[in-house]
């Protein structure tokens, strides 16, 4: 099977998943949910141990494991976010995320940008600016929004988190298989949001509320969430990250028209067009 069979899969699993994240969170609390979904990721994924065979180090594992704290700690902020924002306003802006990625890579890894890149970030820019533009043209209102909407600041804190996670994926994939990472991943995540829980609510308590208010959503959304990362770590194992990634982007603008319709939102048709177009930027950012 081609490798962009893979990569279409992944993208519209993953805009499944996001559309059940936001089903979810409209009435359940993000932290719980955070850590019922890590439970459920770590459950799903341990057949996966049947599959690995290779020694892994006691320093790549502890590397994995900070990895997996910035992991949690992002995708709680994009969880609380998500629950407040409309889905087609928060899928479009994950796309930053390729840019954000660039911006690291030059200041850490020393790589050099290239005219397409640039343009892609001014696309994503610009296209992030016009998603909370009102219907009366005020140019004024989105810089509004973004300075006062804690959620918003919410998105790219994670963002950037994500971004120093995918570095550091990059650097253990040198070491460990895919799959490997994934499994152990999941269970570091899960070891983590029940660390958190614990500290912040009533620990076992709220996760068993958790489970008893939304576990079919939860688990539901589990299976697609650990499908489209296997799907994901199969497509990257037969071409370039470069080539998969703009692919797997697509789910954004999936999930923010089929999302935006299904939760009934405002200015879905201009919000998704936008999507697309941040798609393309996205995609200029990663092949550039």
């Amino acid at each position: 099977m081609e490798w962009y069979v893979f990569a279409i899969g992944t993208a519209v699993l993953a805009s499944v998943a996001a559309i059940i994240e936001k089903r979810t969170l409209i009435k359940e609390n993000p932290l719980e949910f955070s850590t019922t979904l890590g439970l459920f990721n770590a459950l799903i994924s341990l057949p996966i141990i049947f599959f690995i065979s290779s020694n892994i180090s006691f320093g790549i594992l502890l590397f994995v494991y900070l990895i997996s704290l910035l992991g949690t700690f992002a995708f709680y902020l994009v969880a609380k976010a998500v629950r407040h924002m409309d889905i087609s306003i928060t899928s479009p802006l994950l796309n930053f995320e390729s840019a954000i990625l660039l911006v690291l890579a030059i200041l850490i890894l020393g790589e050099k940008i290239a005219p397409i890149q640039v343009m892609g970030i001014s696309i994503l820019v610009i296209g992030g600016y016009l998603l909370e533009l009102p219907k009366n043209l005020n140019f004024n209102t989105p810089l509004k929004i973004f300075l006062k909407s804690k959620y918003i600041h919410f998105i790219f804190l994670a963002l950037i988190i994500y971004a120093f996670s995918s570095l550091g994926d990059k650097v253990v994939l040198n070491y460990m298989q895919p799959l490997e990472l994934i499994l152990i991943s999941h269970l570091f995540i899960a070891i983590n949001y029940v660390i958190m829980i614990s500290i912040l609510q009533n620990g076992f308590r709220s996760i068993k509320h958790g489970m008893k208010k939304a576990w079919k959503y939860t688990l539901l959304m589990s299976l697609f969430t650990t499908s489209y990362r296997i799907l994901q770590a199969q497509a990257m194992s037969m071409t370039f990250v470069s080539l998969v990634i703009p692919i797997k982007q697509l789910s954004t603008a999936i999930s923010t028209f089929v999302g935006g319709e299904f939760f009934h939102e405002k200015r879905v048709i201009f919000r998704s067009l936008i999507a697309i177009v941040m798609v393309i930027g996205a995609a200029l950012v990663i092949l550039g």
